[in-house]
Formats: structure tokens, sequence, C-alpha cells
């Protein structure tokens, strides 16, 4: 039998990042919210938009509202495959959880709110890296929600002038 050892028990390092939680409200579209819906479905117009940061889209429903994306997105002058699980209930919210990558284990909420003639959408979410501190976390996300949109609106106001509920109204 051994005498039990004085030595200290080792620390072990936490085997799962932190969450982290991000939020960016306040986006806001200038067009009625069934507008917006029908800009983040489209085939055309949408994916255009990201084309210079996102490639190679693969979809796979797993149920009425909910789809397994893949992709390739630019990450530093490289491309980088993703898998994401998207579930949406229209027309109010996108809910994206990202499965691999830098960011795997991250949960992120798309609200749309109806305001007018306009529609916001507010952004909120739990992130979690390996890689970065929860200051790095919140920066990064919140340049890439801000990319996205920035990136989106060109994109959105061709397809807003062309819609059939905004040609109606013009007449």
């Amino acid at each position: 039998m051994r005498a039990p050892s004085k030595r200290r028990p080792r620390a072990r390092k936490a085997r799962s990042p932190r969450l982290t939680y991000v939020e960016d409200r306040g986006a806001v579209y200038d067009a009625p919210l069934q507008v917006v819906w029908d800009f983040m479905e489209d085939e055309t117009f949408h994916p255009r938009a990201h084309s210079a940061v996102v490639r190679n889209f693969q979809e796979k429903a797993l149920s009425d509202v909910t789809t397994l994306l893949s992709y390739e997105k630019r990450n530093e002058g490289r491309w980088e495959k993703l898998t994401c699980r998207m579930t949406i209930i229209s027309p109010a919210v996108r809910i994206q959880e990202d499965l691999d990558g830098e960011y795997a284990g991250s949960k992120t909420v798309f609200l749309y709110t109806p305001r007018g003639e306009r529609t916001v959408v507010d952004v909120f979410g739990y992130a979690q890296s390996s890689e970065l501190s929860p200051a790095e976390i919140r920066r990064d996300r919140k340049k890439t929600w801000g990319n996205a949109y920035s990136e989106d609106l060109p994109w959105f106001r061709r397809f807003a002038e062309q819609h059939p509920s905004v040609k109606s109204k013009r007449r």
C-alpha cells in the first residue's frame, strides 16, 4: 500500500471554450418586413451580396424549418470549409448554430422586427472560440455582422426596387 501523495492535484484546463454573449442591435433595412424576408430567402440577389467572402453553398433540408448548410468562407486570405444548422421561422427569426470552424458551438439569433415601412434586425447570441478572448470574440462577431450588413445593402436595394410590393406602391 502506497502512502497518499502530498502533492496538490494539477488544475485541469477547461475542455470547452467559454461562452461569450454578443449582441448587435438596430440594423435597419428601408423596406417592410416581407421585402426583407424575401431578400434573405432569394437565391440570386442575397448570395451575390456575399460572393467575395462566401462560396460553394450546399444545403440539405433536415426538417420543414431547419437546413444544414455547408460552404467555404474566406478567412485571412484562405478559404475554410464551414458547416452550420440554420433554423428559420418566417418571417420573424433565423437561428444559426455553427457546427465547426473557429466558432463551433456558437449560436446566433437574427430577429426581424417590422417598424412601419422599415425593418429592424437585431443580432444576438452566445459565441465560443478556443482561440479568442471574450473581448476578441465580441469584436470579431460585431465586425462580421457589420460587414454582412454592409455587403447586403447595395444588393438589397436592387432587390427591393424590383420587388412586386414596392413596384405596386410606385404606381
